[in-house]
């Protein structure tokens, strides 16, 4: 029988949300080695990325991928909006809005360009006996959005 999607308990709510908060303070705070804990399992999780490669991610590959992403962004600032967390039974899908904005560096050539981006965001979540833990990440940047206007030169 299918478990229809209910509405999470403001306890679970926010067990959820805190752990998607928790993943991106991670990365903004530069604690890369922690950023596989917040999967669920190595053997099944999964990821579609707005940026290369845009196939099919494993636990692995995510966490080399986000690793790198993390550590050559400073000034790293984001926001989440209209989150909304739907329950079925001990999965929850939690989607998003997410804007980043951050500085790219390049150790090699100590240069720097701004990144930035506005996404949708699917996560799927899982209940563990570690607490929630993200089965699959699901990032889509909105094809027509220019990005933050420059501030101007005083």
């Amino acid at each position: 029988m299918h478990q229809l999607a209910s509405r999470p308990s403001d306890k679970d709510r926010h067990d959820v949300e805190s752990v998607i908060v928790a993943y991106f303070e991670a990365g903004k705070n530069k604690d890369l080695t922690s950023l596989s804990d917040f999967h669920s399992s190595r053997e099944a999780f999964t990821k579609f990325d707005e940026n290369p490669p845009y196939t099919r991610q494993s636990s692995d590959e995510a966490f080399v991928y986000e690793q790198a992403a993390f550590a050559n962004i400073s000034d790293y600032n984001y926001k989440i909006d209209g989150l909304r967390i739907d329950l079925m039974g001990d999965t929850a899908v939690a989607t998003f809005h997410l804007t980043y904005t951050g500085m790219f560096v390049n150790d090699y050539s100590f240069e720097g360009s701004p990144v930035s981006s506005h996404a949708r965001v699917t996560m799927v979540l899982v209940r563990t006996s570690r607490g929630w833990r993200m089965a699959h990440e699901h990032f889509s940047r909105f094809p027509d959005w220019a990005g933050p206007k420059p501030s101007p030169q005083k």
